[in-house]
């Protein structure tokens, strides 16, 4: 069974850098299902994560500059859903780092960026590009 999860224009949020950095965790992720699917998840289930690492550090603090800077109104809600995507990544490392790769982790792995990059762009992000639209 083959996995595949592509950008489209319905994911853009309307910002230039916060739509490029969406696009960025889209190949990424693609890379680790294509490994995945060539048997080669482990290497690329590690260059995922340290790839993450930087991503939601940069990511989430443009983000959160424009929430406070412009005064979006549910800045704590956006703020809640990114520190658990935080916490779940680091529950995967730490599970990574005990039991290496295994069946379970690229699956929980999976879950979690598939929920991420569907959910959270389509529900979460784009209401914080439809307010900034109307403030910038």
């Amino acid at each position: 069974m083959t996995i595949s999860l592509e950008w489209n224009d319905t994911l853009c949020v309307g910002h230039p850098a916060i739509d490029a950095q969406h696009r960025e965790i889209f190949t990424r992720f693609g890379t680790l299902l294509e490994a995945c699917n060539q048997g080669r998840a482990s290497e690329s289930l590690r260059e995922l994560f340290a790839f993450l690492d930087d991503y939601v550090q940069e990511h989430f603090a443009i983000e959160e500059e424009l929430m406070s800077r412009y005064g979006y109104p549910q800045r704590d809600a956006h703020l809640a859903e990114h520190g658990e995507f935080v916490r779940h990544l680091a529950d995967l490392k730490q599970e990574l780092e005990t039991s290496g790769i295994s069946p379970l982790i690229l699956i929980r792995t999976n879950k979690a960026l598939i929920y991420w990059l569907t959910h959270h762009i389509q529900s979460i992000d784009s209401g914080l590009s439809t307010f900034l639209d109307k403030r910038t």
